[in-house]
């Protein structure tokens, strides 16, 4: 929890210091998420679970229904207002979390048409991972704009989640002047 905590308290100095986490999950919390769902129902309870970092992964924590909303980063994905607020914020931190970041960060369009923002996850839905072909993924957003995510197919309990990273421009920072 101290990594996350100096995560997001770096976010806050380094970029927006008026933002508030208000996620519905603390970071970590998904990690218990797989036994605590084995004994409760699944109200309140987020979709998936992350195996410790080291491993990585987010994984069913109930069976989930195709069409249904998996992860919703509307309110908690963070847009960077500009490269150099990203640049600040990861040179703030450790050197071994900067580079878990630059692995976390993708770019993204919020509107069609609109500036390539350079956006990240500051919660367990950082560990959602690609997958190798875009048959094999199980969630997609609705559009390359969209910042939620929906169930493709049924996917199981215990069942990683995967999504195709190629559905959208991720890697596009050339065009948010960040120059990788």
């Amino acid at each position: 929890m101290k990594t996350w905590q100096m995560i997001l308290d770096a976010y806050n100095k380094e970029v927006d210091s008026s933002y508030k986490f208000d996620d519905i999950v603390p970071p970590t919390q998904g990690y218990l998420f797989d036994k605590i769902s084995e004994r409760y129902s699944n109200e309140g309870v987020p979709p998936f679970h992350a195996l410790p970092i080291i491993l990585g992964g987010l994984f069913a924590s109930w069976d989930i229904r195709k069409g249904d909303v998996v992860l919703d980063g509307t309110n908690s994905d963070v847009a960077f207002p500009d490269a150099m607020a990203y640049r600040r914020f990861v040179f703030a931190l450790p050197q071994r979390t900067a580079c878990d970041i630059t692995e976390w960060t993708w770019t993204q369009r919020l509107e069609q048409d609109g500036p390539m923002k350079i956006m990240l996850a500051i919660n367990i839905s950082a560990m959602l991972s690609p997958s190798f072909t875009s048959e094999e993924a199980n969630v997609l957003p609705e559009s390359s704009t969209s910042q939620l995510y929906y169930a493709t197919r049924d996917i199981k309990r215990g069942e990683e989640i995967l999504t195709d990273s190629t559905f959208r421009d991720q890697r596009n920072f050339a065009a948010t002047d960040l120059g990788m």
